[in-house]
């Protein structure tokens, strides 16, 4: 199953404020953690100049690669002067989506931190829909962040469930980041009024919410479960994340859901859209013999 892992966390930079929160997020895990950054500016050769250096009608790309990479630099020196930790950069030049994706490939890294504009992004940088395709091509989780918090850590983390199979795999990324930031974990099982398979699903959904709670009190880990039936699992899900006060939110991707895909794009796309707190995506085990209806075939 699906485990998080922050060992090696890459951080699409654009220099924007987002990007540094999403920064400052990531530098925060992984000294907690005892691991590692790498930044990453993706060069969109149309736009450089227009946004990166508006006043400078520069030619030459290698002058403005060097100028973004010793950007990037400095960026890197005050993490790991503040933090601690070890920091790589890259600057790489061109389709946002594929770069991030081939350079967490090529990087191993483990999880991406994304800054989004979410659904204010309407500026020419490109952490704002770019964030939301990195979600569907990514084979790594992909947390992104919209705003700075008060506080980095986690205190309360809501796993929201619903009746897909796939849904109960983010459990081991949950279990694991309340583990190691000490935070209650949170269980909504999010199910669809008026659906009689739903409905049909709440004894399903309690058992599984006690198999889980098992799994959580074995690595000593608070956890408390509620259910709701909703018309919109996305207004319902920001709701309760609000009234529990929760600094991170864990939900499920689809990875052959693209953006026709009811899963992906009407909730995963609302979540990151709306929500000002953390959403940390886990892409699905695509091994049909690991998804099971029984959440005894979790592993922690």
């Amino acid at each position: 199953m699906n485990k998080i892992k922050t060992s090696k966390i890459l951080i699409p930079v654009d220099f924007s404020k987002t990007s540094l929160n999403a920064v400052k997020y990531a530098a925060f895990m992984a000294q907690f953690t005892k691991g590692e950054l790498v930044l990453v500016h993706v060069q969109n050769k149309n736009d450089l100049l227009d946004i990166i250096m508006p006043a400078v009608k520069l030619k030459d790309v290698s002058v403005i690669t060097s100028f973004l990479a010793e950007k990037l630099e400095k960026i890197a020196a005050d993490i790991k002067k503040r933090y601690g930790i070890k920091v790589s950069t890259y600057v790489t030049t061109g389709n946002i989506t594929s770069e991030i994706v081939s350079m967490a490939d090529e990087t191993k890294s483990t999880l991406v931190v994304m800054g989004t504009h979410g659904k204010d992004s309407e500026n020419g940088f490109f952490l704002g829909s770019n964030a939301y395709r990195v979600l569907t091509k990514s084979e790594i989780p992909v947390m992104t962040v919209q705003t700075a918090a008060d506080k980095l850590g986690f205190q309360n983390i809501l796993v929201p469930l619903d009746s897909s199979h796939h849904s109960r795999q983010k459990v081991d990324s949950a279990i694991f980041m309340a583990d190691k930031f000490g935070a209650h974990l949170h269980i909504l099982g999010v199910l669809h009024a008026g659906s009689k398979g739903d409905e049909n699903y709440k004894y399903k959904m309690e058992t599984i919410m006690g198999q889980i709670k098992k799994l959580a009190d074995k690595k000593n880990v608070s956890c408390t479960s509620n259910i709701q039936f909703t018309e919109n699992r996305s207004k319902t899900t920001l709701a309760y994340a609000k009234k529990i006060k929760a600094d991170l939110i864990i939900a499920m991707t689809d990875q052959e859901a693209e953006f026709s895909s009811i899963v992906l794009g009407n909730y995963i796309h609302q979540l990151t859209n709306h929500s000002k707190i953390p959403v940390l995506c886990v892409p699905p085990e695509v091994n049909p013999q690991l998804i099971s209806d029984a959440i005894g075939g979790l592993e922690y």
